[in-house]
């Protein structure tokens, strides 16, 4: 194709990758539809997300989000743990440097879906069948709607129908450990500077970690006292343990995650029990107030290519990495990038496509790779954060995860 034809593009998934790919493809000219099959707006969805910093200028000088868009930049984490003689705010022997930016997920989403047209942003439609015949794509939704379109992009998440249709042999693989986070209104804590940082805590006798970070309120202010503290808990649950722990609070078996406000009380309080035990005081004061905490499983997926025919894979729908990262919005955002410019090229639509997935396919495995590393490191292999001295620490760290050229949100 040449820089002037135009598509016809039908976006699966109208989240945060969805929202970014309908924004840059509709500016390259081509006729672009989302279907979400959500009924209303995506509210709600966790708290906090981070990126680094030079992805969120990126993302702003391409016009996807404001130029004034709010986060909570974060320029060191550390590295603590409880110990003897630390029992309020833990011990914290390592520091590392980051390039990190916090920010509020539906307040991200809702800066983005602003720019993509209602006219173009369909809610409530499922699919339910893609076929390709080689030179379109004939789309079935629930509802008995058909739609004929020349490229499909699946951006449906993490349990993506276009993942499972395109590449059906390699499933989901759950990793063994489940995060539990929420968030809790600055204004209901004490102030304290130990509020401004960002720590990763290693759990006192358990495996598994801690985080947390503020993040912008919703309405986009980051001033003291708007703002919101996100937390999070790795822990390890055996996935045996998935159907009974994956109960709701109406009764209910939910798959993959269990969203804010569905928790059984009796579970939660029993998660807040076991952090009194891992944590240092300070932080395990902040979680027992937190209210409508939610749960997320930890799958990952490896993929051999991101396309097959006129059928593309973007952000989770593709290779799924662990959250450990905070790669998600950098893979979402590249992907859209990506398959933006290579369709400007005088290139047939078929080169150009196969050229995109073979480098989202490199980007995500190596992602993927420094994603293992951090699950070894942060969850299963922590060295003992409370009584090891920091040149040790250091050198653990070092020797244990392989920072990825091409995103990190450390720095370099």
């Amino acid at each position: 194709m040449d820089g002037t034809q135009k598509l016809n593009i039908a976006i699966i998934g109208g989240s945060i990758a969805g929202c970014m790919s309908a924004i840059l493809l509709g500016k390259g000219g081509h006729n672009v539809s989302v279907y979400e099959r959500s009924r209303k707006g995506l509210v709600g969805r966790g708290g906090g997300v981070t990126t680094s910093r030079t992805v969120l200028d990126q993302m702003k000088a391409a016009d996807i989000l404001d130029a004034d868009f709010p986060s909570s930049p974060y320029s060191e984490l550390q590295l603590s743990k409880v110990s003897a003689d630390e029992q309020q705010f833990g011990r914290c022997p390592l520091t590392r440097a980051l390039d990190m930016n916090c920010v509020h997920w539906s307040g991200m989403w809702e800066n983005m879906r602003k720019r993509v047209p209602d006219a173009v942003y369909h809610n409530d439609m499922t699919l339910t069948e893609a076929h390709d015949n080689g030179t379109s794509v004939r789309l079935e939704f629930a509802d008995g709607t058909t739609r004929e379109v020349d490229l499909v992009l699946f951006a449906d998440g993490y349990n993506s129908l276009g993942r499972r249709l395109l590449f059906p042999d390699h499933p989901l693989v759950y990793r063994g450990y489940t995060v539990w986070r929420g968030v809790v209104p600055e204004r209901d804590l004490i102030r304290e500077p130990h509020l401004e940082i960002h720590p990763r805590f290693s759990l006192r006798s358990s495996k598994g970690s801690f985080i947390s970070y503020m993040i912008p309120s919703r309405e986009g202010s980051d001033a003291v006292g708007d703002r919101l503290f996100n937390w999070a808990c790795y822990f390890p649950l055996p996935e045996a343990d998935l159907p009974d722990f994956m109960i709701d609070n109406a009764g209910e078996a939910r798959v993959g995650t269990i969203p804010a406000g569905a928790m059984r009380p009796e579970q939660d309080n029993a998660l807040k029990a076991m952090i009194r035990e891992q944590l240092p005081s300070f932080y395990a004061d902040i979680i027992a107030q937190s209210q409508n905490n939610q749960i997320q499983q930890i799958y990952t997926s490896d993929l051999p290519a991101y396309r097959k025919g006129r059928m593309c894979l973007i952000g989770d729908a593709g290779i799924m990495v662990p959250p450990l990262t905070g790669a998600g919005v950098f893979k979402g955002f590249t992907n859209a990038r990506d398959l933006a410019e290579g369709l400007n090229a005088d290139d047939p639509l078929d080169e150009i496509l196969e050229h995109w997935s073979v480098k989202q396919t490199r980007v995500a495995r190596s992602m993927l790779a420094m994603g293992y590393d951090m699950e070894d490191a942060f969850i299963w292999n922590t060295i003992d954060l409370a009584t090891e001295p920091p040149e040790a620490c250091a050198h653990w760290f070092d020797r244990s995860i392989r920072i990825a050229k091409e995103f990190s949100y450390f720095a370099a």
